[in-house]
This record gives C-alpha cells, sequence and structure tokens, in this order.
C-alpha cells in the first residue's frame, strides 16, 4: 500500500510540475510572446509622437499619434542576432532594425531612422 501511495504522490508531482510549466510565456490565445511584446510609445518634438504595438506574434502596428498616420503589418525577431524585421502594409520594402531592449525601453536602429520607445 505505501509503494503505490509513494507512486501515486510522484505521479501527482509531475502532473503538476508539468501544468504549471505549461502556463509560463503564454498568452490568453495559448501562443508564446515574444521579447517585445507591447505597446510602446516615441514622443519626438521633429517627428511628432508614435506608438508601436507588436502582438508578440508576427503582427504589428505603426500609429503616428501626432500625424494621422496608421499602418498594420508584420514583423519577424532574431532575439539571437538582435535584429526585428518590420514589414507594414504603407512601406515599399521590408525594414530591419537592430534593437536594444532595457527594461521598459526599447531602441530601434535603421540606416535611415531610429526610434527610442517607452513601454506602455
Amino acid at each position: 500500500m505505501k509503494r503505490i501511495s509513494k507512486k501515486l504522490l510522484l505521479l501527482l508531482c509531475v502532473v503538476m510540475l508539468a501544468a504549471a510549466l505549461c502556463g509560463c510565456g503564454k498568452d490568453s490565445d495559448g501562443g508564446s510572446k515574444d521579447a517585445i511584446a507591447g505597446t510602446w510609445k516615441q514622443t519626438d518634438e521633429i517627428n511628432g509622437d508614435w506608438t508601436w504595438t507588436f502582438d508578440g506574434k508576427g503582427k504589428c502596428t505603426l500609429k503616428g499619434d501626432t500625424t494621422g498616420f496608421s499602418s498594420n503589418g508584420t514583423y519577424t525577431l532574431d532575439e539571437a542576432g538582435g535584429k526585428v524585421t518590420v514589414d507594414l502594409e504603407s512601406w515599399m520594402d521590408k525594414k530591419e532594425y537592430s534593437y536594444t531592449l532595457n527594461g521598459n525601453n526599447l531602441d530601434l536602429e535603421e540606416t535611415y531612422s531610429s526610434y527610442h520607445l517607452i513601454k506602455q
């Protein structure tokens, strides 16, 4: 009887651990989110205010809060290489940014544009 109780207890522990680990890093839809998931904002006196939204699964939006610009698109994240490639509907070509993530700050750097974003 003790042997069965120990096996049952061990099985219960394994099931509980597996259930706990299944919830790590997932959103409510059950998909994993990436490092830049969320809403990010830049306030710039020259270029106006911009809001980037990354859904954590490859879709994004860029809005010019002061310009009225808005475009949906997709992105791919290369966390190991520190690169994010963004393809917005209103852009002719994809843009590859080097990115640096430091807490609530996200910097995107590209040849012709850069953004210093703060997580909202």
